[in-house]
């Protein structure tokens, strides 16, 4: 499924709206103490999606592509325009929006020493609404669709889980949940896994370190049997694919409202594709390779089912991610 990549120059716009969307709202807040703080964690967002891309440079061996965002607002906006006009770029167009959509800034970036951040949020939700609304039509896609995007998101999150969720927003709890309202397995991730998986280690070493002990990463270049070029997986498509299996469930097994998030997120794609673009071809596509990621977590649940006491929470956890993605297949089958 390597439509639900992004290169690397389309991951560094990506990152780049975000951080745009961001500055507004630092702009935006009144309060001098709360304003300063919220421009530490976006000093923090920058300086970890530019070390993220710099790391993915190097494997991709593209010694000469610019790491830094975007941040100069003409610049930023002939890049969407040149977005508009490439020919088959309506899935990369989608989430690059979904994505900046459902973005909610000031989650932890490093650690829980990060609490600082906790009671920060946005200025106004109108504000990022009219902002996403202006990119839609900048890209060429309907300014409605950002509206749709949210409410399909919040049914799709409610309806997989059964119950009314708090991880609609900025809500999100538990460690590694707070970097999934942002583009799965970001930089965040790995500041967030490096003091179990790379303990000892910082920066681009940790980053390294985190990737590789999660078999290549969905962010890795090639990773996940990925076709190379790809860096990043957005829109639900981290959790597709049987060769997601390693990473995913060394990941799901600590975190499993990861798998609610994105599959609420992969709901959201189905719908555009089976409503709006009518690409059934591609919608089961899409169920062929949900099924086969859930088989692949079932064998990694077999893996941890060889020691019980010692995997208990990994166990339970794995088990309440493969239900929601077992929910999620059986909605999406539903569409069609």
């Amino acid at each position: 499924m390597e439509e639900f990549g992004l290169n690397l120059d389309e991951t560094r716009l990506m990152f780049s709206l975000q951080y745009f969307l961001t500055l507004r709202d630092v702009r935006d807040t009144r309060d001098r103490k709360y304003q300063n703080i919220k421009k530490q964690w976006l000093q923090s967002f920058q300086n970890s999606t530019e070390l993220f891309l710099s790391n993915q440079a190097k494997q991709q061996q593209q010694p000469s592509f610019d790491c830094h965002l975007i941040t100069d607002t003409e610049t930023l906006l002939n890049r969407v325009r040149n977005i508009k006009k490439t020919p088959g770029s309506q899935l990369t167009k989608l989430f690059i929006l979904l994505e900046v959509t459902l973005f909610v800034p000031y989650y932890s970036l490093q650690s829980s020493q990060d609490s600082q951040y906790e009671k920060l949020k946005l200025s106004d939700s109108h504000i990022k609404n009219k902002y996403c609304q202006s990119l839609a039509k900048a890209m060429g896609l309907p300014p409605d669709c950002v509206q749709r995007f949210q409410e399909n998101y919040k049914k799709a999150m409610e309806g997989i889980s059964g119950q009314w969720t708090n991880l609609l927003g900025g809500g999100l709890v538990g460690g590694l949940l707070l970097v999934v309202a942002t583009a799965f397995f970001t930089p965040a991730i790995a500041a967030l896994l490096a003091p179990i998986l790379a303990p000892g280690l910082s920066g681009a070493a940790a980053v390294s370190a985190v990737l590789a002990a999660l078999g290549g990463g969905a962010i890795a270049a090639g990773g996940f049997g990925m076709a190379g070029g790809f860096a990043v997986l957005v829109a639900g498509g981290a959790i597709l694919g049987g060769g997601a299996g390693a990473g995913m469930g060394s990941l799901l097994a600590r975190s499993p409202d990861a798998a609610l998030t994105q599959a609420a997120k992969l709901e959201v794609v189905m719908k555009e594709l089976v409503d709006v673009q009518q690409d059934i071809r591609k919608a089961q596509e899409i169920i062929k390779e949900q099924r086969q990621a859930i088989r692949s977590l079932e064998d990694k649940l077999d893996e941890l089912l060889v020691d019980k006491k010692k995997n208990k929470e990994k166990i339970e956890n794995l088990k309440k991610a493969i239900k929601y993605l077992q929910e999620a297949l059986k909605r999406n089958r539903d569409l069609l």
